[in-house]
């Protein structure tokens, strides 16, 4: 059976009403693990693995910004060792990192920061959105440029499957590419219409068949379904996706 996960960037507003309760109705979705995105709703890493303890979710990855690997990393890594997790990483760089030189400079940080994780038994990756599919000078895709400059051992990919589509490249290919690299996977689906924006996963354009045969060939260990904005509201979107990847078969 694959490991789904839940990105809380996609029940964000909920949890600011009511975070042990949202943790609650997302652990009765169905979801096993869920990907924190900066925010433990005021409790220290110890209280949050009891949560999530009790829940049965598994915290197995998190977002921090570039920045704080530059100046926290060290209290990101004691935290999510805490939480039990097995992935943290970077999901955004800002305009100053997207030329040749600073997507290089990226990869020596995030080698550097990876070297870190992994005494605390961490692995450190970075998760794209569209801007790494425009090309920089040296007419690379600044995604490769970071990916062919990075240690393969050190930094792997948290593949965001939309992003890569609206970026107008194949997701499939990219995760061929990207063999035994890419431990997580973001799936979001993407609508048929001239807009191209987010979708219940199930319900848009994206193949997911080819998406998940190719995801467990190559590596992936957590499907993470994230949604940016949510067309059915926070909860019920989050609901449908799951329902969708359980009434499909893709729970595997």
């Amino acid at each position: 059976m694959r490991n789904i996960g839940l990105q809380l960037y996609t029940v964000r507003d909920t949890l600011k009403q009511d975070f042990l309760g949202t943790l609650k109705d997302v652990a009765g979705i169905g979801y096993k693990g869920v990907e924190l995105a900066g925010n433990m709703g005021g409790h220290s890493a110890k209280e949050l693995r009891a949560v999530m303890d009790d829940l049965g979710l598994t915290v197995m990855s998190g977002h921090c910004g570039v920045d704080a690997v530059n100046k926290d990393l060290e209290i990101l890594l004691e935290q999510y060792a805490t939480l039990g997790a097995s992935y943290i990483g970077v999901a955004w760089v800002g305009e100053e990192w997207r030329t040749d030189a600073g997507w290089a400079r990226a990869a020596r940080l995030m080698e550097r920061a990876a070297l870190e994780a992994s005494k605390h038994g961490l692995t450190f990756f970075y998760h794209n959105h569209a801007f790494e599919f425009e090309k920089t000078a040296s007419g690379k895709y600044g995604f490769d440029v970071l990916f062919d400059s990075a240690d393969p051992a050190l930094v792997k990919s948290e593949l965001d499957v939309y992003w890569v589509k609206k970026g107008g490249e194949d997701p499939v290919a990219y995760i061929n590419r990207l063999a035994g690299r890419t431990p997580l996977l973001h799936i979001k689906d993407m609508t048929a219409d001239e807009s191209h924006t987010f979708e219940i996963v199930g319900d848009g354009i994206i193949d997911f068949d080819a998406i998940f045969k190719a995801g467990d060939a190559n590596g992936v260990d957590w499907y993470i379904v994230e949604q940016d904005l949510c067309p059915k509201g926070e909860l019920e979107s989050a609901r449908r996706s799951y329902e969708n990847i359980v009434a499909r078969g893709w729970l595997g």
